[in-house]
């Protein structure tokens, strides 16, 4: 089997070819651009035995702030990936694998491309949609027609064009979707204090569990008795109040619930504006999602009168919230 790796900043995800290995691991690469080494080397070693034939490699990490340039980035992702793995092929900008020698030759062509694997998979069987997958802190919008992915190549392009919004479901601060918010009926300016994360606004409208808030609380700081408590539905109404400059003890339960349903809405508007101008330039009638916020993908898609697909309901939740690896991976096989 094919092995599939997809390097972000925030997260590592990995994936077989043929699904019997996923997994989701939280290596925030910008505090510690080491810390690929040991997350790889403890999946090689959870591998052992399994009959890898061939890696498959996709990554964003390179943007991160502990490298000076993305050049710097996907050539140090590069040599992680490769100390640690046999074999491993690279996706390019161009929808090729390469060895990692042709990396160094031209190491941007191989930066930003886990969207690009998922969304060459999904052309085959999908030849008319709009894709949209919904991580811990982007989203990509890319459109498919007659199954070729009509989205430019670059993060910069798609995020001038819509293709890309830099906002997910974990990571996103509450400033960056909601400048004003109604409490009581009075409308309130937000802080642009990290106060808050969208991790906080879904774990309490129940949209995630406290095991999928994979990411440190804004308040990791605090001595918490354990994550259990700092990841708890009340830790997050304290966070979310915060935003506004109050407490939970001055605005209550109920409107940080109403807080919270008022990001969420922001940021079915905000995908609702980049899927109706690719619906309308494309006349795209569905929307197939992957990745673990495909429940503000089916609002906005039911908003649009579009038909909704999602890919969980296809392949099991695990493997939706790691597609780019398993994109990768399965690509790796079919070549």
């Amino acid at each position: 089997m094919i092995v599939g790796i997809d390097i972000g900043g925030a997260n590592t995800k990995i994936a077989t070819s043929n699904g019997s290995f996923v997994k989701l691991i939280y290596a925030p690469l910008w505090r510690n651009k080491a810390i690929i080494y040991d997350v790889l080397a403890d999946v090689k070693r959870a591998l052992e035995g399994e009959g890898i034939r061939g890696t498959g490699a996709v990554m964003t990490g390179e943007l991160c702030g502990c490298f000076n340039t993305k050049r710097e980035g996907v050539l140090h992702i590069k040599n992680a990936v490769s100390r640690i793995f046999e074999n491993v092929n690279f996706y390019d900008t161009n929808c090729a694998f390469k060895n990692s020698s042709y990396v160094d030759k031209n190491p941007l062509s191989f930066s930003a491309t886990n969207w690009l694997a998922s969304a060459k998979l999904l052309a085959e069987e999908y030849k008319n949609v709009i894709f949209v997958d919904i991580g811990s802190t982007t989203t990509d919008v890319i459109p498919i027609v007659e199954g070729k992915i009509k989205a430019k190549r670059t993060d910069s392009e798609r995020l001038k064009s819509g293709e890309l919004i830099y906002s997910g479901v974990l990571r996103t601060g509450i400033s960056h979707l909601l400048k004003r918010v109604n409490i009581g009926g009075e409308e309130y300016r937000t802080s642009s204090e990290l106060f808050a994360t969208t991790a906080d606004v879904y774990l309490i409208l129940g949209y995630i569990k406290r095991e999928y808030y994979r990411c440190e609380s804004t308040d990791s700081y605090v001595a918490f008795s354990n994550e259990e408590e700092a990841k708890s539905r009340i830790s997050a109404m304290r966070r979310l109040s915060r935003v506004v400059c109050s407490d939970l003890e001055e605005i209550g339960v109920d409107n940080a619930v109403s807080s919270a349903e008022q990001v969420k809405e922001a940021q079915i508007e905000e995908l609702i504006d980049s899927m109706t101008r690719i619906k309308k330039k494309y006349e795209l009638k569905t929307v197939v999602s992957v990745g673990i916020g495909d429940f503000i993908v089916k609002e906005a898609a039911d908003s649009l009168n579009m038909n909704f697909l999602s890919l969980s309901s296809v392949y099991d939740n695990k493997i939706s919230a790691v597609f780019p690896a398993y994109a990768v991976a399965k690509l790796l096989e079919t070549q």
